[in-house]
């Protein structure tokens, strides 16, 4: 079958050959490569195969933004994406505070994951989640109308040293970046804040790019979680209106273990914020599994 790369900052896959709020299954990133799998229609649809972060994805893409793999110049603009934080290491920004929340802890005695070996990581993400305190401290505390599961996780992934978005460059932005123009964050403007549904966007189309990969079994995610291993399960509602979930899942270490039948993990060792706050659980469901929750996955940084 003949291959084509995308030439646009981004092109939707979609289950079918029409532009939907609810048919987009895929974001491709600019130079990514796919496989025409069926002629245009009279719309200029094509239906193509490829593979995103070691999934199978099929459906219809636009095949004005695909150019001949034989023809196409390999991407750089990428690499100019970079992570980006609102202001760092600002000492008003506390656990112990609920105001400030798009931006990271300014406290100064942070603790951090820098060791190398896997008891070394998995002991210092044990002293980070003792930290974040998130049973106790105001800024994961549930309101009324508001829970906050992706700031703690995003304090999670901070202090261990690993990139998961609090705030994101917005698609103009992205689209300077991707031109080699220089771009400051200002909130509102070239960045914004992310919820946990946006986080599953984020990782499945940007994720990749930072160090995270796709997990594909819950034995796979929690075997990493105890090499020191950065660990997240993220799942996106049905109703994007409604709030979505991420949680951490963490290295076991008596008296917290994952739960198993035999070698199968049924729910792993997690650490989470929401309307339930706990430091170590495994709850007694497996929640991503909810009906009202449209998608979900399991994410590894190493």
């Amino acid at each position: 079958m003949p291959q084509y790369r995308v030439n646009a900052n981004s092109l939707n896959v979609r289950s079918t050959p029409q532009v939907r709020n609810d048919n987009k299954i895929a974001v491709l990133p600019f130079g990514h490569l796919v496989e025409k799998a069926a002629g245009a229609d009279a719309g200029g649809w094509w239906k193509i195969r490829t593979r995103l972060q070691e999934a199978a994805i099929e459906g219809f893409v636009s095949s004005e933004f695909l150019s001949a793999e034989d023809g196409f110049t390999a991407p750089q603009a990428a690499t100019s994406i970079r992570p980006v934080h609102l202001e760092e290491n600002n000492p008003k920004i506390t656990r112990a505070s609920s105001s400030g929340r798009a931006f990271p802890l300014g406290e100064p005695a942070k603790p951090f994951r820098t060791g190398t070996s896997p008891e070394e990581k998995c002991a210092q993400l044990a002293e980070i989640v003792r930290f974040l305190d998130v049973e106790k401290n105001a800024r994961y505390t549930p309101e009324p109308k508001a829970t906050y599961c992706n700031i703690y996780a995003y304090d999670y992934c901070y202090l261990a040293r690993v990139y998961l978005p609090r705030v994101w460059w917005t698609e103009g932005a992205i689209a300077q970046l991707a031109r080699g123009e220089p771009v400051f964050p200002s909130y509102g403007h070239t960045v914004r804040e992310l919820s946990a549904n946006a986080l599953y966007d984020w990782l499945s189309d940007f994720g990749n790019l930072f160090g995270w990969r796709r997990a594909t079994s819950l034995e796979e995610l929690q075997g990493a979680a105890n090499q020191g291993a950065v660990c997240v399960i993220c799942a996106q509602r049905t109703d994007r209106n409604q709030p979505g979930h991420i949680s951490a899942v963490v290295p076991e270490a008596p008296p917290n273990a994952a739960r198993r039948k035999g070698n199968d993990v049924r729910l792993p060792l997690q650490s989470q914020a929401g309307r339930k706050n706990f430091c170590y659980s495994c709850g007694t469901a497996p929640w991503w599994q909810d009906t009202q929750f449209g998608r979900f996955g399991f994410w590894i940084h190493p």
